[in-house]
């Protein structure tokens, strides 16, 4: 089973943006996918920095992918998404439209989680195409990815870390909070590195802000049942990175993933290393937003 780090969601500056890619090359992961997810106007991303970022992740040893935005709303970002293609890079589709612009048969082509491949004949579909990986949408619990991937032997993604990506807007939900539009942007993303938090009334943190997106507010992981996605057939893990610890989290995972640890120690080493709470709730068939541990599920 392969380990894999997602891409980047946040807006980090260009800095800091080398910083985590020059970390992530000596991380002990199989596959990273790097491009851009959320929104265009991010400053630390840039088409003239991917050639560098790439060849030093394939120099130690990664395969890497580009991963297209989830939501293509104009113009802009159609040519966005064709200079991400006019690297020879595998590529993850996040909107069908790239499906269109990458030919499946002419270079490995995905389909991200946020492509809705809810069911076995979707990935039918998908496989007539070309494609020959998927990673599943967060929402999927283990039952239903567990399913697909024996009816239809597709290689399984499954988002196994991370504060999960829940919807996608035309608007920029952080440029609104600071009275803007999305054409107005004043990069106040660069502000919050893991997302703004947004609260109830009561003060009970419920999502994570996003520029154009928005997460959950808790940390969903699936470090105590990474025996139970093995059996499910799951072919790779993904860690989505936070600004601080990802390169710990992977530690965690690795090693819970080789036995070298159980999962009382890897969750407690994971809970050192991250604001807020864990979800899991979905993968067990339950709410979102709540935490199943192994032991009282039973699984």
């Amino acid at each position: 089973m392969e380990l894999t780090l997602g891409p980047v969601l946040f807006d980090w500056n260009q800095d800091e943006f080398f910083r985590f890619y020059e970390e992530a090359a000596k991380m002990d992961v199989d596959r990273v996918y790097i491009g851009e997810v959320v929104c265009t106007r991010k400053l630390g991303f840039s088409h003239s920095d991917l050639k560098a970022i790439i060849k030093l992740l394939e120099d130690a040893g990664k395969k890497v992918t580009l991963s297209s935005l989830a939501v293509i709303s104009n113009e802009d970002e159609l040519e966005f998404t064709r200079k991400l293609l006019a690297h020879s890079c595998s590529i993850e589709a996040n909107d069908m439209a790239v499906f269109n612009m990458a030919d499946p048969g002419e270079r490995e082509v995905f389909a991200g989680p946020h492509i809705t491949a809810y069911n076995a004949p979707t990935i039918e579909f998908l496989k007539s195409i070309g494609v020959k990986r998927v990673t599943f949408p967060v929402e999927l619990s283990k039952e239903s990815f567990e399913y697909s991937i024996k009816e239809t032997g597709i290689f399984g993604e499954v988002f196994a870390h991370g504060k999960v990506p829940l919807a996608f807007s035309w608007r920029c939900y952080t440029s609104r909070a600071f009275g803007l539009t999305k054409t107005s942007c004043k990069h106040h993303c660069m502000k919050y590195p893991d997302g703004m938090d947004l609260k109830t009334v009561d003060g009970e943190p419920i999502f994570s802000v996003n520029g154009t997106s928005i997460l959950s507010a808790d940390t969903y992981t699936l470090i105590e049942f990474v025996d139970s996605l093995r059996e499910a057939g799951a072919g790779a893990l993904r860690i989505s990175p936070q600004y601080r610890h990802t390169g710990k989290i992977v530690e965690v995972f690795r090693a819970r993933m080789n036995g070298a640890i159980d999962n009382k120690e890897a969750l407690a080493e994971l809970k050192a290393v991250t604001e807020g709470g864990f979800s899991n709730g979905w993968y067990l068939g339950g709410a979102g937003k709540d935490y199943l541990s192994a032991v009282t599920s039973g699984r």
